[in-house]
């Protein structure tokens, strides 16, 4: 088995095979110099700078079964109840705790005590909160944006524009009106509305340690992990997969799974391969995320996190928490990052700075030693109310090729949890083929 793709997906990928009864050889191909994908690091100067700040929520099942898997489960810190504090440009500051009340009324004097929007805006946001607890999570996808459902259930412009978009935009990468339904209710119940699975929480400490326990995990199975080892081309000749790597060697092998992103995999699958899709998930569209790293001379931060509503909006990390150095290293991390993607990075840096000032006064005082603003073109699909027919499954027509990402169709958005399922759904249908695959396994 060759894995093409080190990020979330075929790392879990590959953990589930080796713990399941996969038997054949396993080889993991990195075009990186490490692992991790979106959750990679790099090394900058004495510093160990992750990719990207990622948060998840309690219910996250299958990403909290990869890291106990490979023993991250104590790294995981996760909140008892949804807390969330919110910021603006003026300084105010909000905040979203649930209660011990039944939902959706456990956001009552959340949603009372809320700033940003007023009191008609509050009141908007029944409509949508008693309507996706009616609605089927199962329901079917439709032409109309997240966007349309909330306006046609009393949502204001205000509650859109400073609550419902800073959900969406975070979680999936896009405005509510570029998402689906499914996939905007998806992130309301189980974020909002679900009182023990809405729970937010971060790994403590860099993410680097997500990739080195996956390959610890992976080579004390017997499997390779060849980082720095891109892929130019997968070709089938004869029944058998044909992997060319950019250096010129060729690796043949029965069965190829790709991990990679679905633009990476349209320019390395050959013609032959590609007409045999009928999901053409090339069309899928794609937004960016940034992260814009602020290291100051003293302590500008005390919170953990807290989620910006203006300017540069996004969500604010004290990337340094627990340590010495906390609240010196602050991070903003922009989705849906629009126009701003065009900024030169020193000029990114110096708004994002201007920005955070009022949230942060303590910027005002504090030196900038140093920056960093890493681009992530591409970084994840957007769920548009089309992306459904675009979205391949994890065993397509073409057989001994396996498909595993985010983007690929798990019924979840492009979030840690999407990518760790694919990997493990990938899993499901390789070991489904073979004869070794021990019964009842659960994956």
């Amino acid at each position: 088995m060759i894995v093409i793709g080190g990020g979330l997906a075929g790392l879990a990928a590959s953990t589930s095979l080796l713990d399941h009864g996969y038997t054949g050889d396993l080889v993991l191909l990195e075009k990186a110099p490490r692992v991790g994908g979106r959750t990679g690091f790099i090394e900058y100067g004495d510093r160990t700078l992750d990719l990207g700040q990622h948060m998840h929520v309690s219910g996250f099942d299958y990403y909290q079964k990869f890291m106990t898997r490979i023993g991250l489960a104590d790294d995981l810190a996760t909140q008892e109840s949804l807390d969330v504090q919110f910021r603006d440009k003026s300084g105010r500051v909000g905040r979203v705790r649930s209660n011990e009340l039944p939902p959706p009324f456990h956001l009552i004097s959340a949603t009372y005590g809320f700033p940003f929007i007023s009191f008609f805006d509050k009141l908007s946001l029944i409509g949508p909160l008693f309507s996706s607890l009616l609605s089927n999570s199962g329901v079917e996808e439709r032409s109309e944006s997240f966007g349309d459902w909330l306006r046609k259930r009393g949502a204001s412009e205000k509650s859109i524009a400073k609550l419902w978009n800073q959900i969406i935009i975070p979680t999936l990468n896009a405005s509510v009106d570029e998402v689906s339904v499914k996939m905007g209710l998806m992130i309301l119940k189980r974020v909002l509305l679900d009182k023990r699975g809405g729970r937010l929480g971060r790994l403590d400490g860099s993410l680097a340690k997500i990739g080195r326990s996956a390959v610890e995990f992976i080579e004390s199975k017997g499997g390779q992990v060849r980082t720095s080892h891109p892929v130019e081309r997968v070709e089938k000749d004869d029944g058998e997969y044909v992997v060319r790597l950019s250096d010129g060697e060729e690796i043949s092998s029965e069965a190829v799974l790709s991990a990679v992103p679905a633009h990476a995999l349209k320019k390395i699958l050959s013609d032959s391969l590609l007409d045999n899709f009928s999901h053409p998930f090339w069309e899928l569209e794609w937004n960016s995320i940034i992260n814009v790293h602020l290291f100051f001379d003293e302590k500008v931060m005390e919170a953990d996190f807290f989620g910006f509503l203006e300017g540069t909006a996004g969500w604010v990390f004290n990337v340094s928490k627990g340590s010495e150095e906390s609240g010196k290293h602050v991070c903003l991390t922009i989705s849906d990052p629009g126009e701003l993607e065009d900024l030169e990075p020193d000029e990114l840096v110096e708004k994002v700075r201007a920005d955070l000032s009022s949230p942060l006064p303590a910027i005002n005082e504090a030196e900038l030693l140093d920056s960093v603003a890493l681009y992530q073109p591409k970084a994840t699909f957007k769920a548009a109310p089309e992306s459904k027919t675009l979205r391949p499954p994890q065993n397509p027509r073409e057989k001994g090729l396996f498909l595993a990402g985010d983007w690929t169709d798990t019924g979840w958005p492009a979030t840690m949890e999407g990518a760790v399922r694919s990997g493990y759904y990938c899993a499901r249908e390789v070991l489904g083929a073979e004869s070794t695959a021990p019964d009842g396994v659960e994956l």
